[in-house]
């Protein structure tokens, strides 16, 4: 989502029109689910995919058309049974999608592409629900957009009755998805889409051996600040991706505001340096807090630590040491991967296990196995 509320935000600076695309329902295996987004500006940039890439060329024509009628546009793709075949893209997904398409233009309608470049904003930064009117027996509901979360009066977050009530009942389990109200006697379909705030990584150390993470942190369109007492290291030349640089003075702490929604890598390979800033952080209300190195250095932090602050099993609950899934990682870009595999888990509520023992093995020796391998033969 970062990326394409930078986009947006791009084109309203530069006062352009672009696309809005999301998808709002999916049945059958397909590779985006919904909730899934891409936006393609007036001057031709695409940014994000709601499939493998298949269907993003013909989903451009559309979009050129919602550009000249200014109109919102529900396309449907459906690729199941003899659907490949239909485009000519032989995927094999055996699933079908159905994108709403919205423009968003700052110059004719200004109030409009504000409200919806401020709903991004927060949704980038709270857990929230974006709510969409995608269809209506009154044309004039289709395209109307609000966002709703804990921080915000409900009631005038979602100014219909239906539609905070809709919210309600899904909010619990947090279930995207359709749902058909009916307001003014309309039947109308509303898009509720549950959203996570984008991660905050926080690095504490501007190595050579942070430079790949750094860098993986972006190619997952988080948000990433680096920070380091060494001027000549913190800096763009070997940061260019950083969402921010911040040079701290040996012994000292800059201020950061730390949420649940926080990462925290400590990799300076300072001692003293490394020990000041797990003080800080150890314990406090993040997602996770890691250090780089063996355990026996952090047994060496701890035991300073450990005069001034209690170190308990609650204290250590989001605590990581050594970082990273076990790949056998040598190499800085390897370790950089295993951090990150290690911080997507963590996100994203997994298990660090191989899909493949998830799934179990393939059962070559089954009756219908040998039919489909005889088949395979012939």
């Amino acid at each position: 989502m970062l990326p394409i509320h930078n986009e947006i935000t791009r084109c309203r600076q530069y006062g352009l029109k672009g696309v809005l695309g999301t998808i709002i329902s999916t049945e059958g295996s397909t590779y985006q689910k919904a909730g899934a987004k891409c936006f393609l500006s007036e001057d031709g940039v695409l940014t994000g995919l709601v499939s493998g890439g298949c269907v993003e060329g013909d989903l451009k024509e559309h979009c050129k058309e919602v550009l000249e009628s200014g109109l919102s546009k529900r396309v449907f793709y459906d690729f199941r049974d003899q659907g490949d075949d239909l485009w000519g893209l032989g995927l094999g997904c055996n699933g079908s999608i159905e994108i709403f398409l919205e423009v968003i233009d700052p110059i004719n309608s200004p109030v409009d592409a504000f409200k919806k470049e401020e709903i991004f904003t927060i949704a980038l930064t709270k857990s929230s629900c974006i709510v969409t009117m995608v269809g209506s027996e009154d044309a004039s509901f289709v395209g109307n957009k609000w966002i709703a979360c804990d921080e915000l009066p409900l009631e005038k977050s979602l100014p219909f009755e239906q539609i905070r009530s809709g919210y309600k009942k899904r909010k619990e389990k947090e279930m995207s998805g359709l749902t058909i109200v009916e307001i003014c006697g309309k039947k109308t379909e509303v898009f509720y889409e549950f959203c996570q705030p984008v991660p905050k990584v926080i690095v504490f150390g501007a190595g050579p051996d942070a430079v790949p993470l750094v860098n993986g942190i972006k190619l997952l369109n988080w948000h990433v600040s680096v920070v380091d007492h060494r001027p000549s290291f913190v800096n763009e030349e070997h940061f260019p991706n950083a969402d921010q640089l911040i040079y701290s003075p040996k012994g000292s702490m800059p201020t950061l505001s730390l949420t649940e929604n926080t990462f925290i890598i400590i990799m300076s390979h300072h001692f003293e340096q490394d020990q000041m800033i797990l003080k800080e952080v150890l314990g406090s209300d993040t997602a996770y807090v890691g250090i780089l190195g063996p355990r026996k250095r952090t047994y060496q932090l701890f035991e300073e630590i450990n005069r001034d602050l209690e170190i308990t099993e609650k204290t250590l609950v989001n605590f990581y040491n050594p970082i990273g899934l076990d790949i056998g990682a040598k190499s800085p870009e390897e370790i950089s991967f295993s951090i990150l595999s290690e911080m997507v888990d963590v996100y994203r509520g997994g298990n660090g296990v191989s899909l493949k023992v998830m799934k179990g093995p393939y059962q070559i020796d089954s009756k219908k196995d040998r039919e489909e391998e005889l088949a395979f033969q012939t």
